[in-house]
């Protein structure tokens, strides 16, 4: 629905993560010209993308592996991977903690009612800004259900993700903007293509 919103040569990755090997959070095209393009940056992910990277033959030293409960130190990153339900077995969840922030992305998972408790227990404590998933088909949380997780979670700013991108798979992100602000949690609403600074969305009020 949109187009590629990053030049390669402006991207200057440290680190890819992917949350699992679907093909819109691994993708197929993208990965290997990252890899190609930056022979310093790291790519990192679950047992599932691991194997995906070695079929693309990436090289196995560039490669962390990051299951649910694990955690690694690349450069100045902290990385937690959280449980996830999705799929893909495999699937995780994201904490990325760097410089006395820490945000938490979902990746793809369906809602069940311990998944916010995990996610606190894996390390998801003063979280400042969660990302996560609200498109409620194939095995994803809906609106209602991302709105119950970040209330548990209760980050500082919470953004909604996973819409958007294919016709027959979005969801309205303003109705969740409305539904937390009922519950009064500030949102963030990224726009394609425009880049932040954490700082900016941690200040920013709800759109």
């Amino acid at each position: 629905m949109v187009p590629v919103p990053v030049k390669l040569k402006e991207l200057k990755p440290d680190i890819v993560f992917c949350t699992h090997d679907h093909i819109d959070h691994l993708d197929p095209i993208a990965v290997p010209e990252i890899a190609k393009h930056y022979p310093s940056c790291i790519i990192s992910g679950p047992t599932s993308v691991v194997n995906k990277l070695r079929d693309m033959g990436i090289d196995p030293g560039r490669i962390k592996k990051l299951n649910k409960g694990m955690n690694e130190i690349v450069g100045v990153f902290k990385l937690r991977a959280t449980p996830a339900d999705h799929s893909d077995e495999y699937s995780v969840g994201i904490i990325v903690e760097t410089e006395s922030k820490k945000i938490y992305i979902s990746g793809d998972s369906r809602y069940y009612k311990e998944l916010a408790g995990e996610v606190i227990e894996t390390g998801g404590k003063d979280i400042d800004l969660a990302l996560i998933c609200i498109n409620g088909n194939y095995n994803n949380m809906n609106i209602d259900e991302a709105v119950d997780v970040i209330k548990e979670i209760n980050p500082e700013v919470a953004s909604p993700m996973h819409y958007g991108l294919f016709e027959e798979n979005t969801a309205d992100p303003t109705i969740f903007v409305r539904k937390c602000s009922k519950e009064g949690i500030r949102v963030f609403l990224f726009e394609t293509g425009i880049p932040v600074t954490l700082d900016t969305i941690l200040l920013k009020k709800d759109k």
